[in-house]
């Protein structure tokens, strides 16, 4: 099971949640994986009461699944959900890109090419490190924005699917995250020009690319 690091005293049921939650969309827990409480509490280094509320919390977004009382998992998407995703990134991630094209920095687009150059190595070497590298990149391209309910939504988005993320960066062949003709790239180029246009259509063709993901989900199904 993943470690988690222990918390500071505080509002311990916002941390408690917020450190699942950023576990989730890092890809860093499996589809199907069974949560403990008592486990999360002993790492966290917290009680039982906050790790419930959050846990809860999460079962409510549908990031958790609830199969008993104690049966806590993460939840195994199904190919329909996986595509009403992909639909709801496909529309706000493309438009944060483009408005992101007229608004981002020199600053926040040295750290997008940093990050991409980042990905590129570590999903030759680390399919978990790039799942996460991917998140990165993705939300600084949201942020790049300045929509911070877009960004609310487009992080809940996230939570659902990294689980996900990871098998996909397993499952996909190497060299198409490693390439230069990822999608990033053109992304990046479209940033850097102040294209709108360029960057909305990058987005939108780096989301419908991660469509291997739903069909490998279907064949998984029909096996």
């Amino acid at each position: 099971m993943t470690s988690l690091n222990k918390l500071d005293r505080g509002n311990l049921s916002e941390q408690v949640y917020t450190a699942i939650r950023e576990t989730l969309m890092d890809g860093r827990y499996e589809p199907g994986e069974r949560l403990r409480i008592n486990s999360l509490a002993e790492e966290l280094g917290v009680s039982i009461t906050p790790v419930r509320e959050a846990i809860f919390r999460l079962v409510s977004e549908h990031a958790l699944e609830m199969k008993a009382a104690t049966a806590i998992h993460v939840r195994n998407l199904a190919p329909d959900e996986l595509r009403e995703i992909q639909f709801i990134r496909y529309h706000l991630e493309s438009e944060a890109a483009a408005l992101a094209a007229e608004r981002i920095t020199s600053k926040e687009l040295a750290n997008l090419e940093n990050l991409q150059e980042a990905f590129r190595v570590a999903a030759g070497e680390d399919p978990q490190e790039a799942s996460l590298i991917n998140r990165q990149f993705h939300f600084a391209v949201v942020a790049a924005a300045g929509m911070p309910l877009v960004f609310a939504t487009v992080e809940n988005m996230w939570t659902l699917m990294g689980p996900l993320l990871r098998t996909f960066h397993i499952t996909v062949p190497v060299r198409d995250l490693t390439s230069g003709a990822h999608k990033h790239y053109d992304l990046l180029r479209a940033l850097g020009k102040r294209d709108a246009a360029g960057a909305r259509a990058a987005m939108q063709e780096d989301i419908i690319w991660g469509k291997v993901l739903v069909d490998w989900l279907e064949k998984k199904r029909a096996v």
